[in-house]
């Protein structure tokens, strides 16, 4: 069953989250949309620029990698 990791480090945080879904492309779809929900809300915290990795897992095989920016 595939995996999103969505890993986030910045001034005041490490954060790594885990999620399983049913599909690659579904995995895709939310690890994508929780970072730009996590990017939103810091910048509009007042972070000038926020970034995350988007790492899609099948197991231990890595099947595609996304960085996801903020500005």
């Amino acid at each position: 069953m595939p995996t999103y990791r969505v890993t986030v480090v910045n001034r005041t945080f490490t954060a790594c989250n885990d999620h399983e879904l049913p599909s690659v492309d579904e995995a895709r779809r939310q690890g994508i949309s929780a970072a730009l929900a996590i990017g939103a809300h810091e910048v509009s915290c007042g972070q000038p620029y926020f970034g995350a990795e988007v790492r899609i897992q099948d197991g231990d095989d890595t099947l595609c990698r996304f960085v996801v920016s903020v500005r």
